[in-house]
């Protein structure tokens, strides 16, 4: 429970606060990934392939493909942005940058160090899919989208939550691959499975087996919570069971994390 209370310690939000304060001052090179990103996946894929789709069966509705991948890019976005920046970035800032030795020679613990680079990937992917959001409603003004606005406002706790525990996941690979050669193979045999087989981007298939794993993704309720949520207007459980796995991931694997960086960094046993 100590790893766990470090996080609300003042320790720990100085480190975010330092790695908001870096990002404020680099805004114009980190602006348009964000951006452009999902803009170009909802040009060229809602748009462009839509069109070309026709319209998609989802909960026994005709929608065109437009609907229902926008509530999934806005799940993907939190998604991923949180694993990248707690994957890439923050393996840089402590392998490459030393930042994380700097912030250890103050009165910061590694705890704090790790807490910090947490909830800044969760923070920083919260902000992107705020963004993304409003690209929804920049759509929706051009007579694209008619979503269930209002709600958007209440996903972003959510996101929040799932991009925190997404964080989670992303540290523990930094604490055990050896190199910065090494990145792609959590993102090809970990994070590209869960993106695909969550229903971001298409209905899952009626196979045996892929159900079944999809009931303990959290990306898979995120995404489906957020298209009854956003195309239907209704909370359902999906929402209440991504919130469960994200709560769950937090205990279990930051605990983990702790313990691997630690090694890591100092060389414990």
């Amino acid at each position: 429970m100590s790893v766990i209370r470090a996080s609300w310690q003042w320790q720990s939000r100085a480190v975010l606060s330092r790695h908001v304060r870096v990002h404020i001052r680099r805004w114009h090179t980190v602006t348009l990934p964000p951006v452009c990103e999902p803009l170009i996946m909802l040009l060229t894929f809602g748009l462009g392939l839509g069109r070309q789709m026709g319209t998609l069966t989802w909960q026994d509705q005709k929608m065109d493909y437009l609907h229902y991948l926008a509530p999934g890019i806005l799940a993907y976005t939190a998604f991923m942005s949180s694993f990248f920046q707690s994957l890439f970035a923050a393996f840089i800032r402590m392998h490459f940058q030393k930042s994380w030795e700097g912030q250890l020679t103050t009165q910061v613990r590694l705890e704090h160090v790790v807490w910090g680079e947490a909830l800044w990937a969760a923070t920083l992917a919260t902000s992107y899919a705020v963004v993304v959001c409003v690209l929804l409603a920049l759509f929706g003004a051009f007579g694209w989208l008619d979503l269930h606005w209002p709600w958007l406002i209440v996903t972003v706790p959510l996101l929040f939550l799932t991009a925190l525990a997404f964080s989670a996941v992303g540290l523990f690979f930094t604490a055990i691959l050896p190199s910065i050669d090494h990145m792609s193979l959590p993102f090809f045999l970990v994070i590209m499975p869960i993106g695909f087989a969550s229903s971001t981007y298409f209905p899952l298939p009626d196979v045996v087996g892929i159900r079944e794993i999809a009931m303990i993704n959290p990306l898979h309720h995120l995404a489906e919570g957020l298209r009854w949520l956003l195309i239907a207007g209704k909370p359902t459980w999906h929402l209440f069971w991504a919130a469960v796995l994200c709560v769950l991931i937090l205990p279990l694997l930051v605990p983990i994390d702790m313990r691997l960086l630690r090694k890591r960094v100092f060389g414990d046993a």
